[in-house]
């Protein structure tokens, strides 16, 4: 059987961005999760894809190397969870990344769909990073046949990635 491919569209933008921090007595800087919110919605907005909802669980803590993830819906079928990563911090500003991952709930919806199972269960062990070669593990259940599936990166570029459903 021959691979079924999907484009998860998360914007091809400039991917890294910096923003005015606020420190409170002497800690690391903090870009509050509102300001990443509107920053992330305000970056797929200027690309051409004004995203439904962004959403940020926490402020994003201003040393190198830390991140979080946000929730961004582009439509009832397309959302993603891009990482965002702190690069460098100069004073009170915060220079980060963005790269692209789907959740686990977000990758099952997308393998739902790439297997033709509008309806049929399917179950992912977890979600998938946006780094070229990465896999994720789902079951599908196939009219009552339950079939592992290997979810394969095949190319990333920007906040898109791109990936294959291929048979375990």
């Amino acid at each position: 059987m021959a691979p079924s491919s999907r484009t998860v569209w998360l914007a091809t933008l400039l991917v890294t961005a910096s923003l005015a921090a606020c420190a409170s007595d002497g800690d690391a800087p903090e870009v509050g999760r509102a300001a990443l919110q509107n920053d992330i919605a305000a970056r797929l907005a200027e690309a051409g894809e004004a995203p439904q909802s962004v959403t940020c669980p926490e402020d994003l803590i201003g040393e190198v190397g830390r991140s979080t993830r946000c929730d961004v819906v582009i439509s009832a079928t397309n959302s993603f969870q891009p990482v965002v990563t702190v690069l460098a911090v100069d004073g009170g500003t915060v220079d980060y990344e963005l790269t692209p991952a789907l959740s686990q709930a977000q990758l099952e919806q997308a393998v739902r769909r790439l297997a033709g199972r509008d309806t049929g269960a399917v179950a992912c062990e977890s979600g998938l990073d946006g780094v070229t070669g990465a896999r994720a593990y789902c079951d599908v259940d196939a009219g009552g046949v339950r079939a592992r599936r290997t979810v394969e990166v095949t190319d990333v570029e920007g906040l898109t990635m791109n990936f294959n459903l291929l048979s375990s």
